[in-house]
């Protein structure tokens, strides 16, 4: 879900095409796609695929490190402080959207905003549950042993029970978007492929303030690096 309406010191007086997604952003998202579905369907299968399946796990939380990074380092429309609203503005955007077309705007609107904070929050706690899993046939976190017996099976728990959470806010993302499509003809997915998206006359864009796909990079090799430290050299140490 995209769109939020913003004070900025400009507005775009015609209708017309603008940037609103950098490059990372966009590779961050359908990365992610692939990875959660990726995940879910090895957890599902199993057996020997639970070997990719936590590989997978430990790329996601990579991702999840470099997108609260990027959330406060990257671009404008990537930015917490841009779509984070408070719940009441949420609310009422809600009530708005439902009740009549909302406002058109860019970047995440309140409950796109609300949406990623969850699924960042869903994602991170799946992954890090994973760390301290035990199948008690093959299969065991790298963390299992910094832990006690009951600290473990608290978390297999909670990470077989966390994957449907993760399905259920992943349907209604899904929904969210089909529901726009439907019911205002707005198209979310083509944005957050090529980066950019029609704004009518009036909409106030994002702040012109990009990062370069070089510190993009460089976050998410900072990440990487913690996330490969934490499950090989911690372990051990």
């Amino acid at each position: 879900m995209q769109g939020v309406p913003r004070r900025l010191p400009r507005e775009v007086s015609s209708p017309g095409r603008i940037r609103v997604w950098d490059l990372p952003t966009r590779l961050f998202h359908w990365s992610l796609v692939v990875l959660v579905v990726f995940s879910f369907t090895t957890g599902q299968v199993g057996g020997a695929w639970l070997e990719w399946h936590m590989r997978s796990g430990f790329a996601i939380l990579a991702l999840m490190l470099f997108r609260i990074l990027w959330g406060i380092a990257g671009s404008e429309t990537a930015r917490f402080t841009h779509f984070v609203s408070r719940p009441r503005t949420a609310f009422n955007y809600a009530r708005e959207a439902w009740a009549r077309r909302p406002a058109p705007s860019v970047g995440h609107n309140p409950l796109g905003g609300w949406m990623v904070v969850l699924m960042i929050a869903i994602l991170i706690a799946q992954a890090t549950s994973g760390l301290f899993v035990d199948d008690e046939i093959a299969t065991q976190g790298p963390l299992t042993a910094k832990v006690s017996n009951a600290v473990v099976e608290k978390m297999t728990a909670f990470h077989h029970y966390n994957q449907w959470t993760l399905v259920a806010a992943v349907a209604l993302h899904v929904a969210a978007i089909a529901f726009y499509r439907i019911r205002f003809g707005t198209d979310l997915v083509s944005p957050m492929m090529s980066g950019s998206m029609e704004v009518p006359a009036g909409v106030m864009p994002p702040q012109p303030v990009q990062r370069s796909s070089l510190s993009a990079l460089v976050l998410l090799s900072l990440s990487a690096v913690f996330v490969y430290w934490l499950v090989v050299a911690f372990p051990k140490g």
